[in-house]
């Protein structure tokens, strides 16, 4: 049975998060994703763990495993004439390639668009950095995506009123853009279908942090007012929504129940104070939230969260844990769908990373290998998709291309 982009070709040039979970994604759909690494500059997410049983060591990192399994690995040092040769001999077996690097790079490699496209008219190639390749400050912005939630306004919108801007987890718009990016190729894919032409395809980090910000935005169109930091509360719309805490250290609850019937299901669950009749609409609950949050979090703190969530879901209040990652390797619902798959490594053994993001039911989506080590297949990609001879590829490690 093939799976659904059976077939498909992709170069990944990209490194760390946002580009090689994009191609991650493409693998688990059945792509040939050809990653193109340097062993003098190795991916730096290698370097980031967590590192399997605590040893550190590029070959052990979960992370990279979790953003890379599925694809192939190549190590060519483009910055060397014959290097740059060979990434557009690869670009001619490519559908797809996806880039990360800061604007203007490939540029000065002659490895843009403009050169790859030439090569190969029907190729796709989907560039992200932080602003994107144009704009009047594109040009020489790098970064990660920490900074994309700072651009895009999540980092501001995150914390507590009264204290710094604590902004989201991790790098943030490296972990939105991806499917941005996926979206995009697939749509260009299904147009070149049509056309027979490939495409270019920018997508800026910050701007995709900014469609998850857009309430905050509308808010200063509309009426001229920056929303402050919530805190613990959820939306400045809906009440109560927000996180309670619960019995035990560091145990909360989400709980969203604005709706009328919702609303009315919970007040009559807790009863006590929920009863006061400032609550009985959502203007009341809205200008009285504080005093609605107590009330609530009264209750909570007493219990065990996973019994609150049970609780209000068995009365169809939307409710759940505030998972920490134990609570995610334990969650039975996703142990179910194959969230979590193992993989074998000859260097760190077997490891869980997560499995295809959907679950297709006619056709297969899963990582089909685990993270390749570096340069794992580079003889293999040269004699296979490059027609390289024996004596050729030899000539090439000699002169030190291959690293």
């Amino acid at each position: 049975m093939t799976s659904p982009l059976t077939g498909i070709h992709v170069l990944d040039l990209s490194w760390v998060m946002v580009g090689p979970a994009s191609g991650r994604v493409l693998a688990d759909l059945g792509a040939d994703v050809i990653k193109v690494e340097s062993s003098r500059r190795i991916d730096p997410v290698r370097t980031l763990g967590p590192f399997k049983d605590g040893k550190m060591g590029p070959e052990r990192s979960v992370s990279y495993h979790n953003l890379n399994a599925g694809k192939r690995c190549i190590t060519l040092d483009i910055r060397k004439p014959q290097g740059r040769e060979l990434v557009l001999r690869l670009s001619e077996w490519a559908d797809v390639v996806l880039e990360s690097f800061t604007p203007g790079v490939l540029d000065e490699l002659q490895l843009a668009y403009r050169e790859l496209s030439q090569r190969n008219p029907k190729i796709i190639m989907a560039s992200t950095a932080i602003l994107g390749q144009s704009g009047p400050d594109a040009k020489g912005t790098s970064g990660v995506g920490t900074m994309g939630a700072a651009m895009s306004g999540a980092t501001y919108q995150f914390g507590w009123p009264d204290r710094p801007p604590s902004g989201p987890w991790g790098p943030w718009t490296d972990a939105v853009t991806p499917r941005f990016i996926v979206a995009s190729i697939l749509a260009a894919l299904h147009q070149r279908s049509r056309s027979g032409k490939g495409c270019y395809l920018d997508l800026a980090q910050a701007e995709c942090g900014i469609q998850f910000m857009m309430p905050a935005y509308y808010e200063f169109v509309a009426n001229g007012r920056v929303p402050e930091r919530r805190g613990l509360a959820g939306s400045a719309l809906a009440a109560p929504q927000g996180v309670y805490p619960c019995a035990g250290k560091d145990r909360w609850v989400a709980i969203d129940a604005p709706s009328q019937d919702t609303w009315t299901a919970l007040r009559h669950l807790i009863g006590g104070a929920l009863g006061d009749a400032r609550f009985d609409t959502i203007i009341g609950r809205l200008r009285n939230r504080d005093e609605l949050d107590r009330a609530i979090a009264a209750w909570t703190h007493t219990r065990q969260n996973d019994a609150v969530e049970a609780e209000l879901q068995a009365a169809r209040i939307p409710a759940h844990v505030v998972a920490r990652g134990l609570d995610l390797a334990r969650d039975s619902d996703l142990r179910h769908v194959e969230h979590f798959v193992k993989i074998d490594d000859p260097v760190i053994g077997e490891v869980e990373i997560e499995g295809a993001r959907a679950a297709f039911d006619r056709t297969p989506a899963a990582p089909t290998r685990r993270g390749p080590r570096i340069g794992e297949h580079t003889h293999e990609i040269l004699r296979d998709v490059c027609g390289m001879s024996e004596p050729e590829i030899a000539r090439l490690t000699a002169d030190g291309i291959l690293q």
